[in-house]
């Protein structure tokens, strides 16, 4: 129970109007019940006893510094994308960042630097009337740009411009204990323009593919670089589920191939990326076609449960490319670029389709929502950066397990994953897609557990690969003892030199699924038969 006095020390901190510890409004922030339906959220997620709204970087350090004098574990959120975002303790504080959406787009040096308010749709908008472009998420736009930077960011668009955490540079990182600390050139003066070099460069501790999920203190401001593109306008057409951008067709195109195999469709991704051309390539999982087609839930479902044989044919040996070309520096650079394209495409016999040019997903994605629209709760057991071999092993072996969890999972007759190239071909990608029904029994809903915490995780362990998504879904004691050297402990090391009494986002990503697994007898008694 927080207590009336420390109420009324953070009411002083952020005004009347912005706290508030009555039910209604905590219950707007249970992390219970929401899309992922995870069984980390079940078992630990409960409403905060208070809520805060601070406006700037100098309110949340005050905030935090009376959190860490009372005792007071708390949470930040910002667009509240994933369970972890909610309260899992007792007498929590919740940090509602949404107030802070500073909003500063540097066109001369290629920069922005936005509070933890901001979302991907507003730093999209604003780059490109400058010229200038960020990757938006697979998540959608709807994502915190600052978050997202600091716990996974990836999207197609990774294939060019890297993950989100390397374009990180100037950034303000509250402490647990309320300090401020400044990186970079932020910390000898007001310019962000760079991560390293001028002054200190501790990005490594609060960034990477997974991050702290806010057990490491609040980062309130970042500057993220931007990348240049060209001058001409996306124009909006329709909205709501059809809502997209026209390409200006002379600069921007999409290319749809179909391969004769699956591996004349590797053999052509290897190609494009050695040519070192395009924005973009990724596999269309069959689904996505029909789910692009309908017009609603009812209709997709008509469309997908017809014929499951000819579907299971269509899914398992149609193989689908997508390319996104663009002309950043002019019209010959496209012209160029599609010439290349379409010899490689000639090499491999893949069968150049007609596509729209027109995007809802990868400039500025609007329709990220329609993976939870199909059964209504959405999540990839499994997302790997590595060879695009091992990508593709392991993509076809998770196949293989979810037939044995089908359902409750929805049946996508063999599908082996979404997988692309990142880094110019430098590494793979994949992510295994799974749909389910969050009103489903009790029964069934403990079988999708067992195959996200325990079965998925163990495969993992098996095929010999280490996904970023590990602590989301995958408990320290079945994956980590494979990994050498232990993450975990080094992990705990930092986590109790910056937050001894874990007061950041209690219990902390480290131990809580750990802690699920043991609490709940379905998952507990899988472990013990199917963990070696």
């Amino acid at each position: 129970m927080i207590s009336e006095e420390i109420y009324k020390e953070l009411e002083s901190i952020v005004g009347e109007k912005w706290i508030s510890n009555e039910p209604e409004m905590l219950q707007g922030y249970t992390n219970i019940d929401r899309g992922w339906d995870s069984a980390e959220a079940r078992m630990l997620g409960q409403n905060p006893a208070v809520v805060v709204l601070p406006a700037n970087t100098e309110e949340v350090s005050e905030v935090i510094k009376v959190a860490s004098r009372n005792n007071i574990g708390y949470t930040p959120v910002s667009t509240y994308f994933t369970p972890s975002a909610g309260a899992t303790s007792d007498d929590c504080l919740q940090v509602d960042l949404k107030r802070l959406t500073t909003l500063e787009v540097d066109a001369r040096n290629q920069n922005a630097t936005v509070g933890s308010g901001i979302v991907y749709a507003q730093l999209q908008a604003e780059a490109l009337k400058h010229g200038l472009y960020t990757a938006v998420p697979g998540g959608g736009s709807q994502v915190g740009v600052i978050p997202n930077h600091l716990c996974w960011g990836f999207s197609p668009l990774t294939y060019r411009v890297g993950m989100a955490n390397r374009r990180i540079l100037g950034l303000e990182w509250i402490l647990p204990d309320g300090e401020i600390v400044r990186l970079g050139s932020l910390a000898t003066g007001s310019n962000p323009f760079m991560g390293e070099g001028i002054g200190p460069d501790l990005r490594g501790l609060i960034r990477g593919s997974i991050g702290w999920n806010g057990s490491l203190g609040i980062v309130t401001k970042m500057t993220t670089k931007l990348l240049p593109i060209h001058n001409q306008k996306f124009n909006p057409l329709r909205i709501m589920k059809y809502s997209f951008l026209h390409f200006p067709e002379h600069r921007q195109r999409w290319y749809n191939f179909t391969c004769p195999s699956k591996s004349a469709m590797v053999e052509f991704m290897l190609d494009v990326a050695h040519a070192e051309i395009g924005a973009a390539m990724t596999r269309v999982p069959i689904a996505w076609r029909y789910l692009a087609k309908s017009t609603s839930k009812e209709d997709y479902w008509d469309k997908w449960a017809q014929d499951p044989d000819q579907k299971r044919k269509e899914v398992t040996e149609t193989y689908i490319l997508r390319f996104l070309l663009i002309g950043y520096t002019s019209e010959k650079q496209l012209e160029y670029e599609e010439k290349v394209l379409m010899k490689i495409a000639a090499k491999h016999k893949a069968e150049h389709r007609r596509t729209r040019q027109v995007d809802g997903s990868w400039m500025q994605s609007g329709d990220s929502v329609t993976m939870w629209w199909l059964t209504g709760a959405f999540m990839t057991v499994t997302g790997l950066i590595d060879a695009l071999d091992n990508c593709i092993k392991l993509g076809e072996e998770f196949a293989k397990l979810k037939a044995q969890y089908t359902p409750p999972l929805m049946e996508d007759y063999g599908d082996e994953g979404w997988y692309q190239m990142n880094d110019m071909g430098h590494s793979g990608y994949l992510e295994f897609l799974n749909d389910w029904d969050p009103l489903d029994s009790k029964q069934n809903l403990e079988k999708k557990d067992i195959y996200f915490q325990v079965a998925g995780p163990q495969l993992l362990v098996d095929v010999g690969v280490h996904h970023f998504f590990a602590q989301i879904v995958s408990p320290l004691s079945i994956d980590n003892p494979e990994f050498g050297p232990y993450y975990g402990d080094f992990a705990r090391k930092i986590k109790d030199a910056f937050d001894p009494n874990y007061l950041s986002n209690p219990p902390g990503f480290l131990d809580s699924l750990d802690e699920v697994i043991d609490g709940y007898p379905a998952l507990k008694k899988a472990k013990a038969k199917i963990c070696k």
